[in-house]
């Protein structure tokens, strides 16, 4: 699977300019985990990342394709949980890498499973509240997290090590981006286009038998290589 290879690169494309600071993968050094959701009072809220007033990505790529998402890791473009002071515009992107699982139904659901991992991994002390429909994501960190030392390098290796624990999953990237130097217009434009590829997925592999021409998708499969393939194939099952 390899329909979101384009995803990765432009998204790389676009943080080029944007020297990271990269935290390799320590599993011993994750964030304290709850076992569900918490809410964060705003009188217990040092400061909120991706809020309304602010801008906001969040998306996650899936490919097979060996060594594109590299060594597991954090990325960290802009300051540090430690560092900030107010609200500030965010993106949390997440490259994961598999093992060759093919194009087919069961390719989809492994897809399907690892895209949902996400919603089972709850930092103390960092609420997220995520909006699919709009790709975005906003956070408030609390105040005790912050002066107990939290930083995106533990919260990422609590991402990366729940990811891991999915047999298919070879190698995760996370990327955190805070402050307002980065393009989020363009983050916000590859975090539609991936929306509108899962969306395409989604009617191909739910066998939708439906004209191309006459589809509101077709220019999305047209633009991203393998969606046409993968639709003609299911339609020959």
């Amino acid at each position: 699977m390899n329909i979101q290879d384009q995803i990765i690169r432009d998204t790389r494309s676009l943080l080029k300019n944007i020297p990271p600071v990269c935290f390799p993968y320590d599993s011993q050094n994750c964030a304290p985990a709850r076992k569900d959701s918490q809410v964060l009072l705003l009188k217990e809220t040092a400061f909120e990342l991706g809020g309304r007033e602010k801008k906001s990505a969040a998306y996650i790529c899936i490919s097979s394709e060996p060594g594109i998402v590299g060594e597991n890791s954090t990325l960290l473009y802009g300051p540090d949980l430690g560092q900030i002071k107010g609200p500030l515009s965010y993106a949390r992107i997440t490259f994961a890498e598999t093992e060759d699982i093919g194009e087919d139904d069961r390719a989809y659901h492994i897809c399907k499973d690892i895209d949902l991992i996400k919603y089972s991994v709850f930092p103390e002390g960092f609420m997220v509240r995520a909006s699919s429909m709009e790709a975005r994501e906003q956070v408030r960190v609390g105040k005790k997290a912050v002066k107990d030392g939290l930083s995106f390098a533990q919260i990422g290796n609590l991402f990366i090590r729940k990811y891991l624990e999915y047999p298919k999953v070879r190698a995760v990237q996370v990327l955190f981006i805070t402050g307002e130097t980065a393009d989020f217009k363009g983050l916000g434009r590859l975090a539609e286009k991936n929306k509108m590829i899962t969306k395409a997925l989604n009617k191909i592999m739910e066998k939708a038998d439906k004209e191309c021409s006459t589809c509101g998708l077709k220019e999305i499969c047209d633009e991203v290589e393998g969606l046409r393939k993968m639709h003609f194939q299911n339609r020959k099952r």
